[in-house]
């Protein structure tokens, strides 16, 4: 019996029979002992994750990150890193297949990638930390040594990096996560000037990043046109149909494969290490596995940004609440429709 069988053994048994309870969820489940279904297979070490899969000719991938923010590569050399023992690939920009721009979270229907920027298409550089080189090699040592080989220099251009400066170029998006920027119900001010009781004050929050404590990984596999992907996602369905139209490709060719998930943060969706790896599995001819170091998370997938925030209460001494204010500013760059939707409890 397989580990997915296990699994979805497990989940059998403890589900709730539908015939004889109609109301399967949360009538059956608030303020009980719920059992972890794929618990078991954790702590015993079956459960089997993105990095785990067995392939046969296995190849492993490493990065080369950008260490500037913003410009351009002037030029990369790659001769020791291909000479280097074990290696089958160095991809760069001027070898890279032609590919179109990832579909975009929440605004692209079909789309789960965190940027719509073309990936690994030519030599800019858009941020610090951006893929100028993958390697692939018959090990993961020999990918990260020879990933050390690879020489870039840069023609650096200055980055918008300072909040502090950056927010006083701010404007308001159309929506945030496909709801409306702004909702007002009745004069707030004007409630808040003339409650007996104001709290009226101006938070700020720092950048955070995801840190899951399983790693961004991915084992991917072309066979006879189709794509098996082995990921850790949490976004299975908008994942199979992103790689299938940047590969060009049916979605019914596209098979993602995520039974466990060693934490998320809803970090875990399409990054551009997905795409370099497959496009590196379909140039080699064999499975490729790329699992981002801990510096590679940082760098390769995306975080939560910095706020400014007021948040404004006005109140009557038997509780009443006359007004709620929850206003501010977040960073986002023009290449995500993600923004940081803090307002989001207020509104609630």
């Amino acid at each position: 019996m397989s580990i997915l069988e296990d699994a979805m053994n497990l989940a059998v048994r403890h589900l709730p029979d539908a015939k004889s309870d109609p109301l399967i969820g949360a009538s059956r489940v608030l303020g009980q002992s719920v059992s972890r279904v794929d618990g078991s297979l954790k702590v015993m070490g079956r459960a089997r994750f993105a990095a785990e899969v067995p392939f046969r000719n296995i190849t492993y991938a490493a990065l080369v990150h950008s260490s500037i923010a913003r410009g351009a590569v002037r030029a990369i050399d790659t001769h020791a890193a291909k000479a280097a023992p074990g290696v089958f690939l160095v991809m760069t920009h001027e070898n890279a297949p032609k590919l179109p721009p990832q579909p975009l979270m929440m605004a692209d229907p079909k789309g789960a990638a965190g940027s719509n920027l073309p990936v690994m298409q030519d030599a800019s550089i858009h941020w610090n930390g951006e893929t100028v080189a993958l390697v692939v090699a018959e090990t993961q040592e020999q990918a990260d040594y020879a990933a050390s080989l690879v020489g870039v220099t840069y023609d650096a251009q200055p980055a918008a990096t300072v909040f502090q400066i950056e927010k006083a170029h701010a404007k308001e998006p159309e929506k945030i996560l496909g709801d409306s920027t702004t909702i007002k119900i009745g004069d707030a001010e004007e409630a808040l000037a003339t409650s007996t009781f104001k709290v009226d004050h101006i938070y700020r929050t720092p950048r955070h990043n995801h840190a899951a404590i399983e790693l961004h990984a991915v084992t991917v596999a072309w066979e006879d046109g189709t794509l098996t992907v082995h990921d850790t996602t949490q976004m299975v369905n908008l994942t199979q149909s992103t790689f299938a139209k940047m590969f060009g490709i049916a979605e019914s060719q596209v098979r993602i494969l995520s039974p466990f998930v060693g934490g998320g943060f809803g970090n875990k969706g399409v990054w551009t290490h997905h795409v370099l790896a497959i496009a590196a599995a379909r140039m080699i001819g064999r499975p490729v596995r790329l699992v981002l170091t801990r510096e590679g998370v940082f760098r390769a997938t995306g975080g939560r940004t910095c706020t400014k925030q007021r948040v404004a209460l006005g109140a009557e001494p038997d509780g009443t609440l006359n007004a709620l204010i929850h206003t501010g500013l977040a960073g986002m760059t023009s290449h995500n429709d993600c923004p940081e939707q803090f307002s989001f409890p207020a509104r609630h």
